[in-house]
């Protein structure tokens, strides 16, 4: 049974490099316990000989090509959407794969199975399975078939995602293979793109967070049984923090700020949903605030308005007449110093494009808090 798993993979090396590239980073282990037929994480892929042995050769490719494209996405290796069951994570990656990829012989949840647009992220669809946990016939209408098969199906998808852990060393190994990618084989162009743009353009927020007063964190942190407690695993419970919104995350669409500056800006703004945020406000500013936005998911497609001069005075003074509790400036740094007002909140982040922008300004822009250089990955 292994090797007729390895035989496939190595028909990939010609058809399909970018998944043979990235299988060859797990080692293949049987699994006879599990209650799905193959799964990854922890830097394996494991598989139930029982009920491969039942999947004719073009099922068990298509099988391990979601298991594939799942490692491209690095839902294995990232952290668990805030508030989700591993059934929700693992139903969510489903639809993201089969959302993107074309699998006709293999029966993967699509986001009509769930009444749920296409094109949204891993996360927003994770937390609208979950959502739909324990609500079968609220949420189930015509078309709906996936929603009805939730509870049925939970063990199934619950050790789908098992081996599922944050782990930066892998995400860093599979961005580097990802970067290195010339040839996409069956991967289409649009979903290439996405991938490559997913290596770029992160900040730790966490670590953003810590540089504010103690007000920015919400109160919002509550026990879960979905996450284990850090010392005692799921002998006791885990939490959920959740970030309050009075974070305004101010965006320089000034004309010396490029077009993939930009789409790094926002690939910095959809992070943050990533660590628990359920809402952001953006502003985007040239030598004013030109568009206020409150996203509430990933966004792909942003309309920009500005490509003028840079004036920081502006976004300042509009955080501070909002009562914001800390202001996010992505930029490049190419503006007259501001006067941050007394009324000013909070404190400030700058985040910079690039090491130039950081060591041409950064003397200045520290007197009004914490410096960093954006992480293009």
């Amino acid at each position: 049974m292994k090797q007729r798993i390895s035989d496939i993979l190595e028909r990939w090396f010609l058809s399909d490099p970018a998944l043979f590239q990235v299988m060859c980073t797990h080692d293949i282990v049987e699994n006879g316990n599990m209650a799905c037929a193959v799964r990854t994480g922890k830097r394996r892929l494991e598989y139930n000989p029982a009920f491969v042995a039942e999947m004719g050769d073009e099922a068990l490719d298509q099988a391990l090509r979601t298991e594939a494209i799942r490692i491209l996405l690095k839902h294995p290796y990232q952290r668990r959407p805030e508030g989700c069951s591993q059934q929700a994570a693992a139903v969510g990656s489903n639809i993201t794969v089969g959302d993107n990829y074309d699998m006709p012989s293999f029966n993967i949840e699509r986001p009509k199975d769930f009444g749920l647009s296409a094109g949204e992220a891993y996360e927003w669809y994770s937390r609208r399975i979950q959502e739909m946990v324990g609500h079968e016939e609220e949420h189930a209408g015509p078309g709906c078939r996936g929603v009805r098969d939730l509870r049925e199906n939970e063990e199934r998808n619950t050790a789908l995602s098992e081996l599922w852990d944050e782990d930066e060393m892998t995400v860093a190994l599979i961005d580097g293979i990802i970067e290195g990618v010339r040839n996409w084989g069956t991967v289409k162009g649009a979903f290439a793109e996405k991938l490559t743009a997913s290596t770029r353009a992160r900040i730790n927020w966490l670590n953003v967070l810590s540089g504010f007063r103690g007000s920015i964190l919400s109160s919002k942190r509550r026990l879960t049984r979905m996450r284990p407690n850090r010392r005692t695993g799921f002998d006791n419970m885990g939490s959920i923090r959740r970030f309050d919104t009075r974070l305004l995350v101010a965006v320089d669409v000034s004309g010396s700020i490029s077009s993939s500056d930009l789409a790094h800006f926002y690939g910095v703004i959809n992070s943050a949903f990533r660590y628990g945020f359920t809402a952001v406000d953006a502003v985007q500013f040239d030598a004013g605030v030109r568009v206020v936005q409150s996203l509430h998911k990933v966004t792909r497609d942003v309309a920009v308005i500005g490509r003028g001069g840079t004036s920081f005075q502006e976004p300042i003074d509009y955080a501070a007449e909002n009562g914001y509790d800390g202001l996010v400036m992505l930029t490049d740094g190419c503006a007259p110093e501001p006067r941050v007002p007394d009324r000013m909140n909070g404190r400030i982040v700058w985040v910079c494009n690039s090491q130039g922008s950081y060591d041409h300004a950064h003397r200045w822009m520290q007197k009004s808090g914490r410096v960093c250089v954006m992480e293009l990955k």
